[in-house]
C-alpha cells in the first residue's frame, strides 16, 4: 500500500507548491554575472581509455566560488574518418546527487556514432569530485 501525506481526492486535485520569487530574474542577473566572470581555467587530460574511433578526456574547469569541476569528455578520434571531420553534435550528462559520471564505456557509443559527450561529476557527491574531497580537497571541489 503506498503511503501518501493527503486523502487520494485532494491528491489528484493537488498543483503543487511552486512559487516564483519576486526576485527571480534579479537572482539569475547576478547568478549569470558571477559565472561570466570566472576564470574557467579549462584542462583537457588525455585519459588512458580510447577505442579505434573514440578519444577520452578528463576535462576539468573551475566554477563560480573557485570550485573545481570535473567531466569525462569523449570525442570521435581524428582518424575516425567523416564522424571527426568539423563540426559534430554533443551530448551533455548531468546526474543527480550521489552519482558521478560513471564508466567510460557507456559514453563510447556516442563517439562511434559522431557525437562528443561530456559527463559531469556532482560536485561533492561522486567520482573525482568525491574523491577531492575525501583527500582533504575544498567541500566543492
Amino acid at each position: 500500500m503506498p503511503l501518501v501525506d493527503m486523502p487520494l481526492d485532494q491528491l489528484k486535485a493537488y498543483a503543487g507548491k511552486n512559487p516564483r520569487p519576486e526576485d527571480h530574474d534579479a537572482y539569475w542577473a547576478r547568478a549569470l554575472a558571477e559565472m561570466a566572470a570566472v576564470d574557467s581555467d579549462v584542462q583537457l587530460v588525455p585519459h588512458a581509455m580510447n577505442a579505434p574511433y573514440a578519444e577520452c578526456f578528463d576535462l576539468n574547469f573551475t566554477g563560480v566560488r573557485g570550485a573545481r569541476i570535473h567531466a569525462k569528455y569523449v570525442q570521435p578520434a581524428a582518424s575516425a574518418g567523416k564522424h571527426a571531420a568539423g563540426k559534430h553534435p554533443a551530448v551533455l550528462l548531468f546526474y543527480g546527487y550521489t552519482m558521478s559520471s560513471g564508466d567510460w564505456s557507456d559514453k563510447l557509443k556516442w563517439a562511434a556514432r559522431g557525437f562528443s559527450v561530456a559527463a559531469l561529476d556532482c560536485r561533492g557527491q561522486g567520482g573525482v569530485a568525491r574523491r577531492r574531497r575525501a583527500e582533504g580537497g575544498s567541500r566543492l571541489a
